[in-house]
Order: C-alpha cells, then structure tokens, then sequence
C-alpha cells in the first residue's frame, strides 16, 4: 500500500506540471503571447493554488478520499482548457483586436481556477493522507510530488517535441493519474466489488489513446481555431513543434500558416513584395 500511496502522490505532481504546460500554450494562443499575459498567468495561477490549499485546510475529512479525488484533474483541465478556447468569444473581444488588459487580468482570474484550486486543494489534503496513513513525515510528500512534476515536465517536453498534438499529452497525463489513483482504491477497498469501478477511467483513457482518438479530437480542435478566424473550407492541417502548434490551409490562392490565433505566415505574400518593389524603384 505504500507504494501504491507514493504512486498516487507521484501522479499529482506529475499531472500538474503536464497539465500548467499544456495551459500555458493555449493562454498565450488566446490572448496571442501578450507579455503582460504572462505574468498574469502565473500570478492568477498562484493565487487559485494558495486558495486551494487555504480551503483544503478546513477539508480534512476529505483526505482519506485523496486517491478518487485524483480523478477530478482531468476534468478540471477540460473545464479549464474550454475556457481558454472560447476566451475571446467569453471577452466579446474579436480575433484581429488587442485583448484589453483589465478583461484580459480578469479571464486570467477566471480561467486559471478549474486546475489551480485543485492543486493547492489536493496537495493540502495528500499532506494530512500522508500522515494519517502511517505517521511518514511529510517532507516526503514534497520529495515525491517534486519528482512527479520533473517527470511530468521531462514527458511533456518529450512528446511536443516528438511532434504530439497537446490532447495526446493530455490523456497521457491523465492515464497516469486515472491507473495510480485507480490502483491504490482497488487495493484499499478490499474485496468489495466496487472496487472494479474504480479502474474505470484508466480503462477509458487507455482505450481513447488506443483507438487514436485523441489524433481525432486535435483535428477537430484544430479546425475549430482556424474556423475561429478564418473560412473553415479553407482548412487543410496542423503540425506540432514544441514552441507551439500551427494550422495551415489555403485563403485566395494563398499558403496560409496560423498561430497563437493568427496568421503567422502567408505565401507568396503579394503585400509585402509590393512595398518592397516600390521601395526598390523609389531609390
């Protein structure tokens, strides 16, 4: 039981860091790499993880339930990802326009609370779980979500430079978590039957990434972003790096590459050569 409580703890850490790198991409993509945005970010986030923490304070009858509540990260990060996607549309502010700063600090506020909460709320309560469960000083806690979060970060940066679309990083993560958190509540629960129900999501997560459905959900996403600015028929793909993601398509007999939510390159680019030509011929 103890490894499979250290797992858990491990898991957390992991899918934090997974989760806030993931984030970080596609808040930069809404409020288009807005230096301002990213102090606000981390300024947010920091705030919803000490709020998290404060509540989990006065939770403490929660932490034996620290392995199913686990389960929540995934859903939070949906929540959390949605949000972000659709921040424009929530600011009523249009893709082409400057986010305003005042909307652009007050969705930061917003948006970051799904994830945040819960990681200051979790890491309050894993700390009390810890101790219940045997009398292990915390400090161990600290140890074993730290090297969760490297691991975390260390896969994360793995698979977006190995090309990954972000939703497979996604459900990597909360594979991760869903068999960690499963595993320590199917053991704990004895002979019940109901502790089958508890490898459900890493069942399901499993499955997803088996069939390729995340392949599937960033290439709906991904036309969804482009949808967002430009005529949806004029789509054509998207690739990963690890600096970000980039969707391409054709608009007026144009090769056009969108990021961070707008066009980062067009070709030929008639606009420009015909500044440059008339600079040359002017001299």
């Amino acid at each position: 039981m103890r490894l499979a409580r250290s797992a858990v703890v491990f898991a957390l850490g992991f899918f934090a860091i997974a989760a806030q790198t993931l984030l970080f991409r596609a808040y930069l993509t809404a409020f288009e790499g807005n230096e301002l945005g990213v102090g606000s970010f981390f300024g947010s986030w920091l705030l919803w993880v000490a709020a998290g923490a404060f509540a989990g304070r006065g939770a403490a009858r929660l932490a034996r339930h620290v392995d199913l509540l686990s389960l929540l990260y995934p859903i939070a990060f949906a929540v959390q990802w949605t949000l972000l996607t659709n921040a424009r549309a929530l600011a009523e502010v249009p893709s082409y326009e400057l986010f305003p700063l005042g909307r652009m600090i007050a969705l930061s506020v917003i948006t970051n609370a799904p994830v945040g909460f819960l990681t200051g709320f979790l890491f309050t309560l894993t700390c009390r779980w810890w101790t219940d469960a045997g009398g292990l000083p915390v400090a161990r806690v600290y140890i074993l979500e730290t090297l969760g979060a490297c691991a975390g970060g260390a896969t994360a940066t793995a698979l977006l430079a190995n090309h990954a679309p972000g939703e497979t990083v996604f459900l990597s993560s909360a594979l991760v978590v869903a068999v960690t958190g499963g595993i320590h509540r199917f053991a704990a629960e004895g002979r019940r039957w109901g502790r089958w129900l508890a490898l459900i999501p890493a069942i399901l997560a499993a499955a997803v990434l088996a069939l390729g459905l995340d392949s599937r959900l960033a290439e709906r996403n991904g036309r969804a972003a482009w949808a967002r600015l430009l005529p949806a028929g004029a789509y054509k793909g998207r690739f990963t790096t690890p600096q970000a993601q980039y969707l391409h398509g054709e608009r007026e007999g144009q090769f056009v590459v969108m990021s961070a939510g707008g066009v980062c390159e067009s070709l030929p680019d008639d606009a420009h050569a015909a500044e440059v030509i008339a600079l040359n011929l002017a001299q």
